[in-house]
């Protein structure tokens, strides 16, 4: 085929209030996506000081809590103060003997009503093995003894999340080749709703790790699969406006939970919580059309040519749907079934020119979408007191980011260098957190913590967004869907880690937050010196005169072959020839219906 048509951008046009209404449904997948991921923040809050201490092997009277407190567990003293504390994560080796000796009483007014000491024990001291917890809330922590030694287990629960996020992103590219993107979103919606539940419902720690890892392939698959209807219905600058806002809504999924998660006592309730809102999915997924070039690729016609037919009635735009309709979409399968093959991962690091820029873009993906989620979760470090306010703030910053990154998409000639330049003063600003008095109120503390934080979480966001947009620029029209798939890959591997360099709070409230900010000034560092096409003058170039898509697909046929100009659509569909003979692999020519004129179906007879 000399040419290569996209009949469906033709149609459809770049943007309506179908693909407005389209994109909206879409875009409210990410918020329950968004719970799951951050829900950590309120499901395993870091203990207060006393809310746990190690269980005796008798039952202790509430009364003697404190005693028993006091006789088992060592002092040690803190480095920043120098002050003594209950050590609470440690015992001593003789300490359940005592217990014994003072609870082994048949009637309670036997109890010894003073407690005494021991005059002589052993010194040694063992790590405790079970805990009392005594805090209101029903917690993570409290549920699987997830302290001390055992607190790394929380960061564990977050890896398995995460790689539920990797393992779902690259599972629903594959199952892609068998289902339509729309089906699969309502596998993932029903299939959440149950893992996320039984989450929150499982009584032993391996189970719920598990469904939690599958909860995240659940979320992976609904917002993959909505992403890709979105390519298909979108073009031009709106294309990449919906691209750049799409995670808008995960950080407004973050700023309604805390909301979500006050309501409830228990950690369990709050997983159940966030797991039902996505019947609301299910319901509006009526209104969420498949992607019509998915369609066209498969020969399924009939299909997409009613999509198109929906698109056109809510948006008016009837009288620009081609009399040749039926043999225009045949056409186009026709060049999507002989299109060469994708090329490969290796096809994208050929050609001196674009490995450069390529190993900056891989490099600065994992870099950023690390410090991304993990100065969001990283807010647990600032005292459970301001855990609410501090995750709306977050949340907020990262649209305030995502924002600007938009605009420099739009409007700047360098978007690379000064979101460089942004993350590296934003990375400095951070690293003034060492600087905050330790005798300052604690609130007056914690709110100059957040401000430098933050200002840092903003320009990561900001990067984040020019990344997800902007990324498939480095290579030629063929090579995006890859490009892109290989980025996102290799960054999601990386994120594995990122609860982990959170772990380092142990080592002081400021160390995660420097490591995250080095990232960022690092990351700064290695987009200021990526150089590709200018973004705002293809946008510019996009705008034609007829109503089609103009940017090419990351799937699907292009339409490279169009040229704009001040014909009208019906006389351009006019000059296209049906091809002598179709291959074998064509599909099956339509019978003419109401929308195929009598002088185009003579060309069937």
């Amino acid at each position: 085929m000399d040419h290569k048509v996209d009949v469906v951008g033709s149609i459809m046009g770049k943007w309506g209030r179908w693909q407005l209404r389209t994109v909206l449904l879409i875009f409210l997948c990410k918020i329950p996506s968004s719970w799951f991921m951050a829900c950590i923040i309120f499901t395993a809050p870091a203990p207060r000081h006393g809310e746990f201490f190690c269980k005796p092997q008798n039952i202790v009277a509430p009364q003697n809590e404190t005693l028993w407190i006091k006789v088992s567990h060592p002092q040690k003293e803190e480095v920043d103060d120098q002050e003594f504390s209950i050590d609470f994560c440690n015992i001593y080796e003789d300490a359940q003997e005592h217990a014994h000796k003072y609870y082994r009483y048949e009637r309670p007014e036997l109890e010894p009503r003073l407690w005494e000491e021991p005059t002589s024990r052993n010194a040694n001291i063992i790590p405790c093995q079970q805990f009392e917890h005594r805090t209101e809330y029903h917690s993570v922590v409290t549920q699987y003894d997830l302290v001390c030694s055992r607190d790394i287990l929380v960061s564990v629960t977050q890896f398995f999340h995460l790689f539920g996020v990797l393992t779902g992103g690259v599972l629903a590219n594959h199952l892609l080749n068998y289902f339509s993107p729309r089906n699969l979103m309502l596998f993932g919606m029903v299939t959440q709703i149950f893992c996320g539940n039984m989450t929150g419902l499982v009584a032993s720690y391996e189970l719920h790790v598990f469904f939690r890892c599958l909860s995240a392939v659940c979320c992976a698959q609904m917002y993959t699969a909505g992403g890709v209807i979105i390519a298909d219905i979108t073009g031009g600058v709106y294309k990449n406006c919906v691209s750049t806002l799409f995670e808008q809504f995960w950080s407004i999924g973050v700023i309604l939970l805390p909301g979500v998660a006050s309501f409830f006592s228990s950690w369990s309730h709050l997983y159940m919580a966030i797991s039902w809102p996505t019947l609301i999915l299910i319901y509006l997924w009526r209104w969420i059309p498949d992607s019509p070039r998915w369609m066209i690729q498969r020969g399924r016609l009939t299909e997409a040519k009613d999509i198109l037919m929906q698109c056109i009635e809510v948006n008016g735009t009837s009288y620009i749907l081609p009399h040749d309709i039926d043999w225009q979409l045949q056409l186009q399968a026709h060049t999507a079934m002989d299109a060469a093959p994708p090329p490969g991962w290796w096809s994208i690091w050929k050609g001196h020119k674009v490995i450069k820029n390529l190993i900056c873009v891989h490099l600065a993906w994992a870099i950023y979408i690390v410090a991304y989620y993990g100065m969001l979760l990283n807010i647990r470090a600032f005292s459970r007191e301001h855990l609410e306010i501090n995750t709306v703030v977050a949340g907020m910053s990262e649209i305030v980011g995502t924002f600007i990154g938009l605009f420099l998409i739009l409007k700047t000639t360098r978007k690379w260098i000064w979101t460089g330049l942004f993350n590296v003063v934003a990375g400095l600003i951070a690293y003034l957190g060492w600087l905050v008095p330790k005798h300052f109120p604690f609130d007056a503390r914690v709110a100059l913590l957040m401000l430098s934080a933050m200002f840092s979480k903003m320009a990561i966001s900001t990067t984040l967004s020019i990344l997800t947009t902007c990324t498939a620029e480095l290579v030629s029209d063929e090579k995006k869907k890859i490009t892109t798939f290989s980025a996102i890959c290799w960054a999601r591997f990386w994120l594995l880690g990122t609860p982990f360099i959170g772990a380092t709070v142990i080592f002081g409230i400021m160390v995660p937050q420097t490591m995250f900010a080095t990232l960022a000034i690092v990351g700064g560092v290695l987009t200021a010196l990526i150089s590709t096409r200018n973004t705002r003058n293809k946008l510019r170039c996009s705008f034609g005169y007829s109503n089609r898509a103009t940017a090419t697909q990351l799937e699907g046929t292009d339409n490279k072959a169009f040229t704009t100009g001040p014909n009208n659509i019906h006389q351009k569909c006019c000059n296209i020839t049906k091809p002598a003979n179709l291959t074998p692999n064509s599909p099956q020519e339509m019978m003419s219906g109401i929308w195929t004129s009598r002088n185009n179906e003579k060309m069937f007879d």
